[in-house]
């Protein structure tokens, strides 16, 4: 009976130790797995990074490089800068937008800022408020606009005061009574406004919100006029009667892009995009470019027809960056 009752311990024993061996073998080799797992998805973003910088350092070259026409970035195929996506290397998506083809927070339109923030959801009667506040945030005053605000107006709610000088970013727009605590809007409104300091406003690269606020415009007339650059550029004004004639100075109106590109590169793998905006300074001693903001904002990466997004185009001979008459200040 001893001997029975030994043996039966000792099995008890082994299956106990076989089953912690069990457990810590299935422990080791998840944590092996998962460790695998890991490293693949780092390789995986390592490589969508240095996807993402070789794309990066295409579209500088291209900038520096190549001639600007009316067609956007190069000559046939160009890349148009309108906003519009195109595939880099691997799976990242940029897309160039011409400064002026937005609204300029830093020269206000009062004839088309009012109508694009009506078009985003905002009251007519908030729409002057936020634009004497945002005039008093960048001009050299502490004079308060009637509907404006000023330092005291900041310090009574413990923010920062106003810089008095002209916005560096459209994301400091961010930092405005009026603007400040409406997010969603402002996510919507910073794809079309600018702070580079460029004067006029160029219908051949405008995303189609900013034309419908073109006075008499709607988004049925801009669909029209992408449709009409598309087939070919605008030279001028005359296939605009209505929106233009008797409102806008002529003299605001350019059809040639300009020296200020915005760039938005996004990737698959990455949880952000950056976005930057350049300025052509060709005769700089420094440098062919400057880079007046640099941010990373959220952007939601298109997971469906991502194939069917043209691919950057091949680049052309390599020729000096033309700006045109870019008039800017």
């Amino acid at each position: 009976m001893a001997a029975n009752a030994q043996r039966g311990f000792v099995l008890v024993v082994t299956l106990w130790i076989l089953a912690v061996i069990t457990i810590a073998a299935s422990y080791f080799a998840e944590r092996v797995s998962r460790s695998i797992a890991l490293a693949q998805q780092k390789q995986e973003t390592t490589a969508q990074q240095v996807e993402f910088a070789n794309t990066r350092a295409d579209i500088l070259y291209r900038m520096g490089t190549t001639l600007i026409t009316f067609s956007g970035l190069g000559n046939q195929p160009a890349i148009a800068l309108d906003d519009r996506p195109y595939r880099g290397s691997g799976e990242d998506i940029v897309r160039l937008q011409d400064n002026r083809g937005l609204l300029n927070v830093n020269f206000i339109e009062r004839n088309m800022m009012p109508r694009l923030l009506g078009q985003l959801g905002v009251p007519i009667e908030k729409r002057d408020a936020m634009i004497d506040t945002l005039l008093d945030y960048a001009d050299m005053d502490d004079l308060r606009r009637l509907n404006g605000a000023e330092k005291s107006e900041y310090s009574a709610l413990g923010l920062p005061p106003p810089p008095n000088d002209w916005l560096a970013s459209p994301y400091q727009l961010r930092n405005i009574i009026g603007w400040r605590d409406q997010p969603e809007l402002l996510e919507n409104l910073l794809r079309f406004v600018t702070a580079s300091r460029l004067f006029g406003f160029n219908p051949n690269t405008a995303p189609p919100e900013v034309l419908a606020s073109l006075p008499g415009g709607s988004l049925e007339t801009a669909a029209a006029i992408v449709k009409m650059r598309n087939e070919k550029p605008l030279y001028s004004s005359t296939p605009l009667p209505g929106f233009t004639a008797g409102v806008l100075d002529p003299e605001f109106l350019y059809f040639f892009p300009s020296n200020s590109i915005r760039i938005t590169q996004q990737s698959k793998t990455l949880p952000w995009a950056v976005q930057y905006s350049l300025t052509l300074t060709p005769r700089s001693e420094s440098a062919p470019w400057r880079v007046d903001y640099y941010v990373k904002i959220a952007v939601t990466y298109p997971s469906e027809n991502v194939d069917k997004i043209q691919k950057l185009p091949a680049q052309t001979p390599a020729t000096p960056a033309s700006t045109g008459d870019d008039k800017t200040l």
